[in-house]
C-alpha cells in the first residue's frame, strides 16, 4: 500500500513538473511571477527557434595580469569545428553549450541580484565560469586573472561587439 502511495505521489509530481515546463515555453505574463520563484532553475526554457531565436553569439574571454600590466584578452571557448565534419564529429559543442548556459545563468543572477550586486560572485554561474577560466593556461609571471562576457552580432567587418559583463579581478595561486 505504501509503495502505491509513493508511486502516485512521484507520478503526480512529475506530471506537475511536465505541465509547468510546458507552460514555461509560453511567455504568459501571469506565469512569469511563478518562474521568479524558481530559485533552483528546475523549469527549462527552450528558445532554439522562433519566436525568440538567439540573435547573438556569446564569447567568454579572459586576461592575466603580470607585473602590474594586463595582457590581451583570450577566448575561453573553442572555435567552431570544420563545417564539413560538424555533423559527425563536433566535440566542442559541449563547451559552447556549457558557456552559453553559464552566461545565461549569470544574466539571470545579475537580474535577481540587482539590489545586492556584491553577492554575484558567490552565485553558481559566476563560480562555474571562474573555475573554468582559472583552469586555463596561465601566462608566465601572472598573478591575477579577470574574465568578461562579450556578445557579437553580425559578421566582420560590420560585426557589433558588446561587452556585457566584466568580472572582479581574482588572484591566481602560485
Amino acid at each position: 500500500m505504501a509503495e502505491t502511495v509513493w508511486t502516485a505521489a512521484v507520478g503526480a509530481f512529475l506530471a506537475c513538473w511536465m505541465l509547468a515546463s510546458i507552460l514555461n515555453q509560453a511567455s504568459l505574463p501571469w506565469w512569469q511571477r511563478v518562474v521568479q520563484n524558481d530559485v533552483l532553475g528546475l523549469l527549462p526554457r527552450w528558445t532554439f527557434f522562433a519566436p525568440n531565436p538567439a540573435h547573438e553569439d556569446v564569447h567568454v574571454v579572459y586576461r592575466d595580469q603580470a607585473s602590474g600590466t594586463w595582457g590581451g584578452w583570450r577566448p575561453l571557448t573553442v572555435a567552431p569545428p570544420d563545417a564539413r565534419m560538424r555533423w559527425i564529429w563536433n566535440p566542442g559543442r559541449f563547451e559552447r553549450k556549457a558557456s552559453i548556459d553559464l552566461v545565461n545563468g549569470l544574466r539571470r543572477s545579475r537580474f535577481r541580484l540587482k539590489e545586492n550586486p556584491e553577492a554575484l560572485i558567490v552565485c553558481t554561474p559566476y563560480v562555474g565560469l571562474l573555475g573554468w577560466v582559472a583552469r586555463q593556461r596561465v601566462e608566465p609571471g601572472a598573478t591575477h586573472r579577470q574574465f568578461a562576457v562579450v556578445t557579437s552580432e553580425g559578421f566582420p567587418p560590420q560585426q557589433k561587439l558588446t561587452v556585457e559583463y566584466v568580472s572582479e579581478v581574482h588572484r591566481l595561486d602560485p
